[in-house]
């Protein structure tokens, strides 16, 4: 549960991201301002920010927001990056054609759905996340909270697709299909297994995407990326995505 604050402003979100002491070992809170939002009101915010680990994002192309929250001692960690993928323009790349004929799609479920939850909890998919750079954490710290987050998302009705590669496991997706919407899929992680990185075939977490889609008969796919990893950028990039919106994200350790 999530205790939402408006009394600084009517637009600023600032959450006690209880869920997150359960991953984090600490209490967190989130601010997450908006363009119409003032320097000063995001300074008088983060003045009575007390607890050990805060979040704040930002929406691109607000320095004077991104300054303010500078000179309260946030350091800016990443830009988290919203891309979308409209099906009738996605297409595989000519250069990973030849593969193809080699992958399936599956929705997990059972002992494989328990083998990809397995790896996540491990963390090694996901280092370069922030929570597994930060010196405050580790790698196996961001892998159980990934694992958690999984684990609700799943409980509350969203669905995993496993890619295959010769049969055997490649790369994931977790997705939820948004409420009022008209096929569009939202994206909540993806990753590729490690065996499968160290192959070159991180460009399956892409079309796993893509073959999520044409399952649930989805126009739209809306996926995640962190500007700590390019290479997925440039992958969906390459298949057809455009960016959406991107914010910056800002930590502070107490």
């Amino acid at each position: 549960m999530t205790i939402n604050r408006t009394d600084k402003s009517d637009l600023m979100k600032i959450t006690d991201a209880i869920w997150e002491k359960r991953n984090l070992g600490t209490d967190v809170t989130e601010v997450a301002a908006d363009s119409t939002d003032s320097a000063d009101e995001l300074r008088d915010v983060l003045a009575d920010i007390r607890v050990p680990y805060s979040v704040v994002k930002i929406p691109s192309n607000c320095p004077e927001l991104l300054a303010a929250a500078q000179e309260c001692g946030y350091r800016m960690v990443e830009t988290g990056i919203d891309i979308v993928g409209n099906m009738q323009r996605i297409k595989m790349p000519d250069i990973y054609s030849r593969f193809a004929p080699h992958t399936r799609m599956e929705r997990a479920s059972g002992a494989a759905l328990d083998a990809v939850l397995g790896e996540i909890r491990r963390g090694e998919i996901f280092d370069t996340d922030r929570i597994a750079q930060d010196k405050a954490f580790s790698v196996e710290t961001a892998g159980k909270r990934y694992f958690n987050w999984c684990c609700d998302a799943l409980d509350a009705g969203a669905f995993m697709g496993i890619i295959y590669y010769k049969d055997t496991p490649a790369a994931f997706n977790l997705a939820k299909e948004i409420n009022g919407s008209s096929g569009v899929l939202d994206g909540i992680l993806g990753g590729v297994l490690p065996e499968a990185a160290r192959k070159g075939l991180g460009f399956l977490v892409v079309q796993c995407e893509t073959e999520i889609c044409r399952h649930y008969g989805a126009s739209q796919y809306i996926a995640k990326a962190s500007s700590n990893n390019t290479p997925i950028l440039r992958l969906h990039l390459q298949f057809g995505y455009e960016l959406r919106s991107m914010s910056y994200v800002l930590v502070k350790h107490q």
